[in-house]
């Protein structure tokens, strides 16, 4: 490890492309997680759970063909990217200056791993925590090992080997879901299965905490260790496109403007149209299996997608677009620990039974205009907080508990600027 004390990147050296493009996937995962908050998993995959109807319906494509999977796999790429820009400081070069050390560098990859598990370590305990505590949906548990494994020491290989590998990785989880799926499909009644997973969370999630904490545990260790081992190939190589994306300059606004005007309409209207052929086609494909096979591939052929959304934010700050749009996302960004952990706390509050009560009592469209208000909490918390103070609650609690000691948190701190990042050289 460098002799000089390691710390959190400062505020200048920040990549707006990267904040806002992370902003704009905490919005928009809300999406499909607030079925998740709302109604019984069932309906996360499946109208009918939520007692059907053309709101309901059209609800249920919306989000599926715009959110569900393009936003998780965003957050990935840019977990992925973080660990290369995390590594800029141990590495030859030191931290981001907009540009990467050369990826030919003699020196050893093990300087910063020891940091590194200590981040990703505590992330660990923070999902855990979250998960175990608050809601079964948690996605921090699994970025945590997936940061564990193999991602800080394929970070130097070739940015395109890293994209491709990254590819095969989540078409490789992707049919392995499927193959998991069809099992499953012939081996339980899906009906009776189906009704009874539906009514058992239903007394849960409308009963006391403990209720709702004993059927959580149950979903968690499903999704744990049933379907992890199937996951966590698909994140991995999610995350090692992000990290061939910062690498080849793409993520952090490098490239020409028109690379990015190029790679939103393809991306947005070749995603669009791959995604909506499934999504309409798996009934004509399989009337009895089509929807395992659209919840497996759909958030693959989703991935072009994605990159069209990345494509089109950073073009709009290349230009200068609604300024006041990237900017409001790129603070969300700069917080979105705690913008998602703040998620929890207002959706779960609004919806359980040791709460307001509203799980199970809200349809489409209504459950858009709980997103709204959420949204609307994320984008003032955010602003307002970062006028005073350099990170969120949870990001300060993050670092201090990384580097172990308390990091400085008011904006008028020595060396800190109080704007959210510039854009990188080129």
């Amino acid at each position: 490890m460098s002799h000089a004390t390691p710390k959190p990147i400062a505020e200048r050296q920040r990549f707006e492309t990267i904040d806002a493009v992370r902003g704009f996937a905490l919005l928009g995962i809300l999406g499909p997680n607030i079925v998740a908050f709302g109604w019984p998993e069932e309906a996360m995959s499946w109208a009918g759970a939520m007692g059907g109807g053309a709101w309901n319906e059209a609800g249920h494509a919306l989000t599926s063909i715009f959110f569900l999977g393009k936003m998780m796999a965003l957050f990935c790429m840019l977990f992925g990217a973080g660990v290369v820009i995390y590594a800029r400081k141990f590495d030859a070069q030191g931290p981001g200056t907009g540009h990467q050390a050369p990826d030919a560098d003699a020196r050893s990859l093990a300087p910063g791993a020891y940091l590194w598990y200590r981040r990703v370590a505590w992330l660990l305990v923070i999902g855990l925590a979250h998960a175990i505590f608050l809601w079964f949906g948690d996605i921090l548990v699994w970025y945590a090992v997936a940061g564990m494994g193999a991602v800080w020491w394929v970070r130097r290989i070739n940015p395109r080997w890293q994209i491709g590998l990254g590819l095969i990785l989540h078409l490789l989880s992707s049919a392995l879901l499927l193959g998991l799926s069809f099992m499953m499909v012939f081996a339980t009644d899906q009906g009776g299965d189906a009704m009874a997973s539906v009514h058992r969370e239903m007394d849960a999630y409308t009963g006391g905490y403990l209720d709702t904490f004993g059927v959580r545990l149950q979903s968690l260790m499903g999704m744990w260790f049933f379907l992890g081992p199937i996951f966590f190939p698909g994140v991995t190589g999610l995350m090692m496109i992000g990290m061939g994306l910062v690498r080849l300059g793409i993520l952090t606004g490098e490239k020409p403007t028109r690379f990015y005007a190029d790679l939103a309409v393809l991306g947005l209207v070749g995603g669009l149209g791959l995604t909506v052929t499934l999504f309409f086609g798996h009934g004509l494909i399989s009337p009895d299996y089509g929807e395992a096979l659209w919840q497996c591939f759909g958030q693959f052929v989703g991935i072009p997608i994605s990159l069209g959304y990345m494509a089109l934010i950073i073009w709009m700050i290349r230009l200068g677009v609604l300024r006041g749009v990237t900017h409001a996302l790129a603070n969300v960004g700069r917080m979105a620990l705690s913008n998602y952990l703040l998620q929890t706390l207002l959706c779960t509050t609004f919806f359980y039974g040791y709460g307001f009560g509203y799980f199970a009592k809200i349809d489409y469209p209504g459950l858009f205009a709980v997103i709204g208000v959420v949204w609307a909490t994320n984008l003032v918390f955010s602003a307002v907080w970062l006028r005073f103070f350099r990170f969120g609650p949870a990001e300060w609690a993050w670092r201090s508990l990384t580097y172990w000691r308390l990091q400085p948190m008011a904006r008028r701190a020595r060396g800190e600027g109080s704007g959210t990042g510039h854009q990188a050289p080129g």
